[in-house]
């Protein structure tokens, strides 16, 4: 009995011992459990443009195009019995929109709004019809959104809007290399015409997303670079850009754009002389010419005055002025060896003269010389008139 109620003592002291740490070791792990937060976009709309193309940028005309809604009813009877005028509407493609493959990587989230226009030929009577919307990725359906039981009155643009989310975490993404797409499908009792890719019909989808970000913002005495990525590949002069240093708006016409090939970004270059100092830069980006849901940075950017040693002035002045150095060097040496020339050739000619003319002057034995020099071509030409009268004689 003793031995039984110290055993059961010793038992009930390591549970009290260890439990209290089980526990603890519970809760630490799953308070380490976090979902964090989700990444932050950028609402933005995909336009559906001419050639069943889909473009972040907005209709530049007022020209639209159209595409047919086909009419889904067909009269197929009671149980697909054609014995009796029962008909029945049955879904039917209108057509699939889709972006060239993405550059990079997208995420997708938030709120989508899916707005298109329908119409029939006046006086032809309305009609009515449901609409699907898929938003995929590449021919892989992520989003499915519906209208239905919408009027299309004839002789007008009837505005038609689904609206739908993206799971929450704006986990969804389009891999690199994968177009995104929006296929549409209508149920309509009739027949009907649908208008987009014009300035006053732009039919799209609005979403929020990261396919356009300002990566970094640079400045030296020259350069602003704007340093960006953009998934659809928009050329850079079609992009709404707006830079501002101090307040003060500076043109687009000022700017450039390099690929940058190391890490497959982009750089937007304003030129600028910038003395030193400190500088409030501010840059937006935007698909949209107005502006609209731009993304943006602002930086305090310091331009640096380069401290230059007297040794690398020097370096400087000599890089610059070598080949002119070079040039006075070459120079200088020619009249040297012409000095030197000159010098030795006179001396040859001093040699000649008479030794009671060796003790003068440089400058008189140069005129010595001069004399002895025309007195020989006197002799020679006498000599020559000699002998050519010399044989007449004979």
């Amino acid at each position: 009995m003793k031995n039984g109620l110290l055993v059961s003592t010793f038992v009930l002291t390591v549970m009290l011992t260890f439990t209290p740490i089980f526990f603890i070791g519970a809760t630490d792990e799953a308070e380490a459990q976090d979902t964090g937060q989700p990444m932050m976009l950028n609402n933005m709309k995909m336009f559906l443009s001419e050639g069943m193309e889909m473009t972040p940028l907005p209709p530049e005309s007022s020209e639209w195009q159209a595409i047919s809604i086909p009419n889904g009813f067909v009269r197929d009877g009671l149980f697909g019995y054609s014995i009796l005028p029962i008909g029945h509407t049955y879904w039917r493609d209108v057509g699939m929109w889709s972006t060239q493959p993405l550059r990079e990587t997208v995420n997708l989230g938030g709120e989508v709004r899916i707005n298109i226009y329908a119409t029939r030929e006046a006086e032809s009577g309305a009609v009515s019809s449901d609409f699907m919307f898929y938003i995929m990725r590449g021919t892989e359906i992520l989003l499915q959104l519906s209208a239905m039981n919408q009027r299309i009155d004839d002789g007008v643009d009837n505005r038609i809007e689904a609206i739908g989310r993206f799971p929450s975490g704006n986990d969804t993404t389009i891999e690199a290399g994968t177009p995104l797409s929006m296929m549409i499908q209508a149920r309509c009792n009739g027949g009907a015409i649908m208008k987009y890719g014009s300035t006053d019909l732009d039919a799209g989808f609005t979403f929020g997303s990261n396919a356009l970000q300002i990566l970094n913002l640079f400045m030296d005495k020259e350069l602003i670079t704007v340093e960006y990525k953009d998934a659809f590949m928009v050329p850079w002069i079609k992009l709404y850009t707006e830079l501002r240093i101090d307040g003060v708006i500076h043109p687009n016409e000022q700017m450039m754009s390099e690929m940058n090939t190391f890490n497959r970004t982009r750089e937007i270059l304003w030129e600028r002389e910038s003395s030193p100092a400190n500088y409030e830069v501010f840059i937006s980006m935007s698909y949209h010419y107005s502006g609209t849901n731009n993304i943006s940075m602002s930086k305090i950017l310091n331009v640096h005055k380069p401290h230059i040693s007297t040794w690398d002035s020097v370096k400087g002045v000599i890089s610059a002025a070598f080949i002119w150095l070079v040039l006075v060097a070459i120079v200088i040496l020619g009249i040297v060896l012409l000095a030197k020339w000159r010098k030795s050739v006179w001396r040859k000619r001093f040699r000649q003269l008479p030794a009671l003319t060796q003790e003068l002057s440089v400058h008189k034995k140069k005129k010595e010389w001069k004399t002895l020099k025309k007195e020989r071509k006197r002799v020679k030409k006498q000599e020559n008139h000699q002998r050519m009268w010399l044989p007449s004689l004979r």
